[in-house]
């Protein structure tokens, strides 16, 4: 899957087509070039990652605005997202138009304390005006978020960073935890959890979270874009930071940090100038 990061409009000078959707990818394409279908049921608007509940085949979704939503897709049948599905969006149960972001004067969350959360179906989901999160927050009380970027499915839940969530604006690690009934009617009696996962406000720990993965050994393991030197570093469960890299060439940013199917290589973009460097072990798994 891959997303597009700007709702940039059709025009006569420049644009074919309006912009801001998710795209299939087949890995099993060699030679021959895909045609872009816009999986335009996930909603158009400045999308960063996604992650899928292997469970449920639900889509999770971040938004990269500093008033950004969490969304939900449902696909009308598992695994097959072209045929259709219910765009949702994250709201706090008995907490409407909750601002996650921590910035000052107001603190809403604390790490370590999960909410329950319900999700609201969203209408006019291809909004050709670009406030489809705005109409979320403020006419279907959903929950607010700062910059969503990386997102992954663990085997504890879904987690997803916030660049620059925090009462210093230097990141926030959320986690996600799925209901069992997850999309279904009798998620009403036994809800989802959201979770401040980690919210350092040191920069020396975390500044700008931005991609994130999980290791084999169930650690997160995240990229930085902020200012100065950016590191890759790990969280353990507990929530313990540590250093794994820093991009030494530049001050750059990290990006699309993943793992290698059988865990043994490390693989991190630095964006300017394009380069993917492979990092290896041995890792302790």
């Amino acid at each position: 899957m891959t997303c597009e990061e700007t709702v940039i409009r059709a025009n006569e000078t420049e644009y074919e087509k309006d912009h801001g959707y998710n795209f299939e990818v087949p890995a099993t394409v060699e030679m021959e070039l895909v045609d872009p279908v816009p999986l335009r049921a996930m909603g158009r608007f400045n999308h960063e990652a996604i992650a899928v509940d292997a469970k449920s085949g639900i889509v999770y979704q971040t938004e990269d605005r500093h008033e950004g939503l969490i969304y939900r897709y449902i696909p009308n049948v598992k695994g097959k997202l072209a045929e259709g599905g219910r765009l949702q969006a994250m709201r706090a149960k008995d907490r409407k138009s909750l601002d996650t972001r921590n910035w000052e004067p107001q603190r809403t969350m604390e790490a370590g304390l999960p909410i329950a959360v319900e999700w609201v179906d969203m209408e006019d989901i291809e909004s050709p005006t670009d406030e489809l999160r705005m109409w979320g927050f403020y006419a279907k009380g959903c929950a607010r978020f700062a910059r969503g970027e990386g997102m992954w499915a663990g085997q504890d839940g879904i987690y997803f960073a916030c660049t620059n969530g925090g009462t210093r604006k230097q990141g926030q690690v959320f986690r996600y935890t799925p209901s069992p009934a997850e999309g279904t009617a009798a998620e009403v009696d036994n809800p989802g959890k959201l979770e401040l996962f980690i919210e350092p406000n040191n920069s020396n720990l975390m500044n700008n979270a931005d991609n994130l993965t999980i290791a084999p050994w169930a650690d997160v393991v995240f990229s930085e874009d902020g200012p100065g030197d950016n590191f890759l570093r790990g969280i353990t469960p507990k929530g313990e930071i540590y250093t794994i890299g820093r991009n030494a060439m530049n001050t750059s940013e990290l990006a699309g940090c993943c793992f290698s199917p059988d865990g043994t290589t490390l693989f991190v973009n630095i964006q300017n100038p394009g380069l993917t460097v492979a990092i290896f072990g041995p890792w302790q798994i």
